[in-house]
């Protein structure tokens, strides 16, 4: 072999090794811009859906349901997009962007899910304390209705109460999944004092509402 072939045979290898690096650098890029794109908006997103978690918001209303499906929905789409994008040239990046956007759907979907049952447990509620305060006379059919009444309120709580003890976890787990992805991502994801707020207006909300039931199951107690 002439030096002119050796010289032409590494000249080929260094082109095609300089060519693989730059496709995988170029793919690297491409992956971090969609993963990019797909955190941010989901973190903006829940940023918004967590603006709703204020005081008034106790009381919940069809209107803040609707606004957090929709973001739910919104963020499962991105899932989906996420793992469209195929074999990750960056698998690290990948598995971190995938559990971000799982976690952030799942606090998307419990706090829809602790809203729908707050109205349940307002309506109840509200049944029980009008019967209570109506009856002119305890007859054994109003006690009958007054029992029913409490355990509709009860089954509601329960639902209310599963699915916002699941709301507190998944938000108390936000910064360890949050650093996780930042560890492999420079865009800015929502921060974990924002979600921390969030998450102590919540439980405030809960603690409201659990007093409020407790009156009702006073009121409640046929002597």
């Amino acid at each position: 072999m002439t030096k002119t072939t050796v010289y032409a045979l590494v000249s080929v290898l260094l082109a095609s090794a300089a060519g693989y690096w730059g496709l995988g650098a170029y793919r690297k890029g491409q992956q971090q811009k969609a993963v990019s794109a797909l955190v941010g908006d989901s973190s903006r997103r829940l940023e918004a859906a967590l603006a709703l978690e204020t005081e008034a918001a106790a009381a919940s209303s069809p209107q803040t349901v609707a606004a957090l499906d929709e973001q739910t929905q919104e963020v499962d789409r991105h899932v989906v997009e996420l793992r469209d994008l195929g074999e990750a040239p960056n698998r690290a990046l990948a598995a971190a962007a995938d559990e971000y956007l799982l976690t952030v759907r799942q606090i998307l979907r419990q706090q829809a899910a602790s809203h729908r049952y707050r109205l349940q447990v307002a309506g109840s509620e509200t049944a029980l304390r009008e019967h209570m305060r109506a009856a002119a006379r305890r007859s054994g059919a109003w006690i009958d209705e007054a029992v029913r009444l409490k355990e509709r309120m009860e089954r509601n709580y329960f639902d209310y109460r599963v699915s916002a003890e699941a709301l507190e976890r998944l938000l108390a787990s936000y910064p360890s999944v949050r650093k996780g992805l930042s560890a492999q991502l420079g865009a800015p994801l929502l921060s974990n004092d924002v979600v921390e707020d969030a998450r102590k207006r919540f439980l405030a909300n809960h603690k409201r509402i659990a007093a409020n039931v407790e009156q009702a199951r006073q009121l409640a107690a046929v002597r």
